[in-house]
């Protein structure tokens, strides 16, 4: 393919390659290979599948925080040097990240959109942004069967609840608003208006009820938006090469409650803390010994407090 096809034109490719392994995203994009630039895995977007196998990935559990960084943290180092990440949260076959990873409950949303944004943009890959996600959107939350469209979740309700009878009616609905594709598949909620600005006539597809709230044309208007910060964060990446080359080093793998690392770039390091819960916890990283405070989704810094959901960056020269 790429001998015949991609090797004849100026384009930047990526594979979706669920189930691979560092390995094999290093033999198709190392750096002495010439097939793909990079690859789409979904390691950590495949966490906390249901206990009862036979329930598959049918869950409505959260994600374990050292599972979801084992996952991310192992790709992290073991293509440095060698190949190029991929970086993402959502796609059309995952729920909302923020329903997902953190929390989409009104008072917490905002700033918890903007800390997984932080997460991720501060690795070492290409991020992805998926339709929705800069806007914060999250998860539809249906409570009836009526209201999905996607086969695999119509097809599993089917199966698991009136067939093989693993699971009753309720319970498969919860599953089902945590983790169906149908999440990420509403139409873009581009204003408040009719049809959500998507179209002037009907969708093909419920709007997220959300809309009203969450949207183009709302977060515009607001600087202290997720799409704001989704900016500044590009634009980190865009002016450090600390951000975009810096080698990866995990901090305390086991921690259930936040998420830290530092990347390492010639005599310059980056601290990124993120606090995945709801709560206020303290970690001390010697982030009083640093440089500079680059970004945070507070306006002012508590230093070794971690108030919900607090995202920061620091530089240390």
């Amino acid at each position: 393919m790429n001998d015949k096809v991609l090797s004849h034109y100026d384009v930047m490719t990526v594979g979706e390659m669920p189930s691979s392994k560092p390995e094999d995203a290093i033999s198709y994009t190392g750096l002495d290979s010439h097939e793909l630039n990079m690859v789409f895995q979904f390691q950590h977007v495949a966490l906390e599948p249901n206990p009862d196998k036979r329930l598959g990935k049918w869950n409505d559990q959260p994600v374990k925080l050292p599972e979801l960084k084992t996952a991310l943290s192992r790709w992290q180092k073991a293509l440095d040097g060698k190949g190029w990440n991929s970086l993402y949260w959502n796609n059309h076959d995952q729920p909302r990240a923020v329903s997902r990873f953190a929390n989409d409950d009104p008072k917490y949303r905002v700033r918890a959109a903007k800390m997984l944004g932080t997460t991720l943009h501060m690795m070492q890959g290409t991020p992805f942004v998926f339709e929705g996600e800069e806007l914060g959107m999250p998860n539809v939350h249906y409570t009836s069967i009526d209201q999905y469209e996607d086969l695999e979740s119509i097809n599993a309700y089917r199966e698991l609840v009136e067939e093989k009878k693993l699971v009753d009616g309720p319970t498969m609905l919860k599953y089902l608003a945590n983790i169906s594709r149908d999440n990420a598949r509403t139409p873009m909620p581009w204003d408040a208006g009719k049809n959500a600005g998507f179209s002037n006539v009907k969708p093909w597809f419920a709007l997220n009820p959300t809309y009203k709230e969450i949207n183009a044309k709302a977060v515009l208007e607001d600087k202290d938006s997720v799409f704001y910060h989704y900016q500044k964060l590009i634009q980190l990446r865009h002016d450090s090469d600390l951000v975009k080359f810096g080698t990866y080093d995990e901090i305390d793998p086991d921690d259930a409650e936040v998420f830290a690392y530092r990347r390492h770039y010639q005599s310059k390091t980056l601290l990124v803390i993120s606090n995945f819960t709801a709560n206020t916890v303290t970690r001390d990283y010697d982030q009083g010994k640093a440089d500079k405070l680059v970004i945070s989704n507070y306006d002012d810094d508590q230093g070794t407090e971690l108030r919900p959901y607090e995202s920061k960056v620091y530089v240390f020269n």
